[in-house]
């Protein structure tokens, strides 16, 4: 008889008849059509028919469903589910195995003593699929507090109260080519057990053994004996030391370096080759991954780019789930592994070049790609993957020859840089070095800016030479970027960067003393949460020369040399509104001469010495490169990685989060050269509720933005 197969819905409530159907509702397939499933609705006491969707429900084995129909909360149900670690390690708990549950809203720790089956008859007379418990013994006080108060032995649990799972007392069975009678009958068996539509029924072995997992207080099982243990005792030691088997919680390193976990789903000799290979299917999908079949055989079965083929001598147990310190300060890491100091010592030294367009989606796009963030980090993330990763606006700080901090120089350029336009990923540990040198502790843990990150790294910590030097009532002023400071008017609701860089020039009355290789601009705010604009046009070209001091400048209305600007007139509706208006002296005594503009005070403007006045007037542009954005105290980042119009790229630091670790993501969104393309006027009149998301985010979340001279950038 063939064994049922069973299903949870997850997707939009689906109707059968005129009754509605919740996410996180259990069922028995009982036929099967091309798109959908005919089964039965398990409901505790009674059972309902109907026809779902093969796209709204994913199909699980008899034990899950046992271990969710249980927990009465639908969308507990699916969180459990989503949580692929745990449910896994729960599916698989056996006696003794040790695991922390939530009793009475506290973390308790305990050891299962008993798994429970519980059912009843159905009111239509069919036998009700029986729901699975576990009866957990307490440790110490809460166990002594609980036998107190319940004159209970053991109380019982939900699959949905067990929090952590560590399961170190058991023996596991290693997987060596010896033990079986030959290559190929290992590799049915790794088949067999991973094969996606096979129902394993209960045994002495777990269909997929639990992860080790970190214990609130640490505890282990000695002789059969609880037994509390200190965090790197002989719990630590012996999750680090168990062998990997199937179902086996794992991490291993992608071919950028970056850390990646999974479970193994299948173990044996691939076609080909002579040793123990393991297939592994990762926690999410990563770029150019497998589904699962290898050299065109297929081992086990997995979504399309989360499936990976690694030697089983490279796998390690998941990190995440052995006992952490119980102290909450910021991690200490570790020296580098062997192969990484190999790393560094072959290529870490030698300058990487920004990266190139041609090379820029196979090596960033995707997740775990960029730069990982952690603790708070995302400010620092996103300002340094847009200053270097395309960009060589700033490569000068990696090279100044004279810094007051060469180890913080040298970090930034070998751990960071270097890694990340090579391998196209840094991972967290990296990051934090740079941070623990910054020489306060605060930016280690706590929010930032990025404007108060850059100007301690550029200039108390590295000491290297202003970006900008500004004009301003005959005196010069240095800094490293510009905020922009004006009044909000009403009159410019959806104002351009080009416009507000003018507008507030002219307020303050300042000017470039010379031309800048980088410039970046923060946008007008007052802290994370005000706007001062609800949205802001990027300007792909930034055009400075009429912000520049001692240069020539065009007459607004005869395209002369200009001697005169007026700020009033900037503000005139009647004229052209939102460009700089400076007039040769001819044109300025007729705009002048009206009377609305009498009260007018023009300004001379400094020229240089006997610029000839029949010579065209060079325009001085600048291109933008990056827009750091930010919404509810998140940074992420638009970058253009290229000359073509839509070569743009969105990065996220905390995209995703998997377990303790966060994971970066670096998506291409053409739409935003698409938008940008257009004239400056047009996209104002675009709806936000019609208007791509990333478009919007841009538009609504932009804070800073990033300017470059190609010309100048490796001269500064």
């Amino acid at each position: 008889m063939m064994e049922k197969r069973f299903f949870i819905i997850t997707r939009t409530p689906t109707k059968s008849g005129r009754k509605s159907i919740d996410k996180g509702t259990v069922g028995c397939v009982e036929k099967e059509t091309e798109d959908e499933f005919i089964g039965t609705l398990i409901n505790y006491s009674a059972k309902q028919g109907c026809s779902l969707k093969k796209d709204n429900l994913q199909l699980i084995s008899r034990h899950e469903a046992q271990l969710l129909i249980f927990t009465d909360n639908l969308a507990k149900r699916l969180e459990l589910l989503q949580n692929r670690k745990l449910f896994s390690a729960i599916s698989a708990l056996q006696e003794n195995d040790l695991v922390v549950v939530r009793h009475n809203n506290v973390e308790t720790p305990g050891v299962v003593k008993r798994l429970l089956e519980k059912g009843k008859k159905g009111s239509n007379g069919l036998d009700v699929l029986k729901s699975m418990t576990f009866e957990v013994e307490l440790l110490q006080e809460a166990e002594h507090r609980y036998s107190q108060s319940r004159g209970l032995a053991y109380p019982v649990f939900n699959a949905g109260e067990i929090l952590q799972v560590s399961s170190v007392d058991r023996p596991k069975p290693t997987f060596k080519a010896d033990e079986h009678k030959g290559a190929q009958k290992q590799r049915d068996l790794g088949r067999q057990n991973s094969d996606s539509n096979a129902v394993p029924q209960r045994r002495q072995a777990p269909e997929r053994p639990c992860p080790p997992a970190a214990l609130s207080p640490t505890a282990a099982v000695e002789n059969g004996r609880l037994k509390r243990v200190v965090s790197g005792g002989s719990l630590g030691s012996a999750l680090q030391t168990a062998p990997l088997e199937l179902g086996s919680l794992t991490e291993l390193q992608a071919s950028n370096g970056a850390t990646v976990h999974g479970v193994v789903r299948w173990i044996g000799v691939p076609e080909g080759k002579s040793e123990n290979w393991a297939g592994v299917e990762l926690d999410y999908e990563l770029k150019d991954c497998l589904d699962g079949q290898l050299g065109g055989q297929r081992y086990f079965n997995c979504d399309r780019n989360k499936g990976m083929f690694v030697k089983l001598r490279d796998l390690r147990p998941d990190s995440r789930f052995l006992p952490a310190p119980s102290y909450k300060e910021p991690p200490c890491y570790p020296e580098p592994q062997a192969a990484e100091r190999r790393f560094e010592a072959d290529s870490r030294n030698e300058d990487a070049p920004p990266i190139s367009e041609s090379s820029a989606l196979q090596l960033l796009e995707g997740r775990m790609k960029g730069i990982q963030g952690h603790y708070n980090s995302c400010y620092l993330d996103s300002a340094l993957f847009s200053l270097f990763s395309f960009s060589p606006a700033l490569d000068s700080v990696l090279h100044c020859p004279v810094v007051s901090e060469e180890l913080i120089q040298s970090v930034l350029r070998r751990d960071i840089v270097n890694r990340l336009r090579r391998q196209g990923f840094v991972p967290a540990e990296n990051v934090m070095k740079l941070r623990q040198l910054l020489g306060c502790d605060s930016f280690t843990f706590e929010e930032k800016d990025p404007e108060e990150f850059l100007s301690v790294l550029l200039h108390q910590v590295l000491s290297v030479d202003p970006l900008l030097k500004i004009r301003s009532n005959e005196k010069t002023q240095d800094c490293y970027s510009y905020q922009i400071i004006l009044e909000r008017e009403e009159a410019v609701s959806v104002p351009s960067v080009q416009l507000l860089l003018e507008r507030s020039f002219l307020s303050c009355d300042l000017k470039f003393e010379e031309i800048p290789s980088c410039l970046i601009i923060q946008m007008p705010r007052f802290g994370k949460k005000f706007k001062m604009f609800p949205k802001i046009i990027p300007s792909t070209e930034l055009d400075i020369t009429d912000l520049l001091y001692n240069t020539p400048r065009e007459c607004f209305l005869c395209g002369a040399v200009a001697e005169l600007e007026c700020y009033q007139c900037l503000r005139d509706p009647r004229l052209t509104p939102g460009m700089i208006k400076q007039f040769c002296r001819p044109c300025d005594k007729q705009v002048h001469s009206h009377r609305q503009r009498q009260d007018h005070q023009p300004r001379e403007i400094s020229l240089p010495r006997d610029f000839p006045a029949s010579i065209p007037v060079p325009r001085q542009k600048m291109e933008l490169f990056a827009v750091l954005c930010i919404e509810t105290s998140h940074y992420v980042s638009f970058v253009k990685y290229g000359q073509g119009r839509n070569s743009w790229l969105f990065f996220d630091s905390m995209a995703d989060r998997s377990g303790d670790e966060n994971i970066p993501e670096i998506k291409a969104c053409p739409q935003v050269g698409e938008f940008l393309s257009q004239s400056e006027e047009g996209p104002v009149q675009v709806e936000l509720e019609c208007t791509d998301v990333f478009v919007k985010r841009l538009l609504c979340d932009s804070y800073m933005f990033m300017y470059q001279c190609p010309a100048l950038c490796l001269y500064r």
